[in-house]
């Protein structure tokens, strides 16, 4: 399960805690591919091409993982949920998760719980607001610079077509005085061009 959001390079998911701090993400049935803390996938002693793995039984916490393109970097995110091996003993606000028995690969799975995806997202929303917050600024930057421009032309046009500045400053909720300040030299390079 990964989280994706349009104008952001930034792609999140919740990584396996192992006891000797290292992560796990994916991998196959009862199979979680070990991973280091910079995303780097870890090779099997045994035969390096094929990733190393270890059981669900043995994750002792979750946290949230951020893979952040524009930077190239892997960000492991606070806090850290752990992992209760008694139902009773859940208490999500407290960060204490229950996955399961030890033979279940429901921790592996943890990110797919319906009742802790708000949690695991806000971690990561949080992470990314800055992000989203350039992006929008672009985004509007862009379209202000395109509005400009036409409401420029459209001033042109209306002075070329002799519409006054007091009428103009009128349709823009502003006065004469502001109009023709504004837009004077728009409305001269205007004319020379014409």
């Amino acid at each position: 399960m990964g989280w994706f959001v349009e104008g952001s390079e930034h792609e999140g998911y919740v990584v396996c805690v192992f006891a000797d701090g290292m992560y796990g993400s994916g991998g196959r049935f009862m199979e979680i591919d070990l991973m280091t803390p910079d995303g780097r996938t870890v090779g099997h002693e045994d035969d390096p091409d094929c990733a190393a793995w270890r059981p669900p039984s043995q994750v002792v916490g979750w946290r949230v993982a951020c893979s952040c393109v524009p930077f190239r970097e892997h960000v492991i995110l606070d806090p850290l949920w752990t992992r209760v091996w008694d139902p009773a003993d859940e208490d999500v606000a407290a960060g204490r998760i229950y996955a399961g028995p030890p033979t279940s690969a429901d921790a592996a799975d943890i990110g797919d719980r319906e009742d802790l995806e708000p949690l695991f997202l806000d971690v990561w929303h949080r992470h990314i607001a800055p992000d989203l917050s350039l992006h929008r600024i672009r985004t509007l930057g862009g379209s202000l610079k395109e509005i400009e421009a036409q409401l420029d032309e459209a001033v042109a046009t209306a002075r070329a077509e002799g519409v006054s500045w007091d009428k103009i400053g009128r349709a823009f909720g502003i006065s004469r005085q502001g109009a023709q300040k504004r837009w004077e030299a728009v409305s001269a390079e205007a004319r020379t061009l014409a």
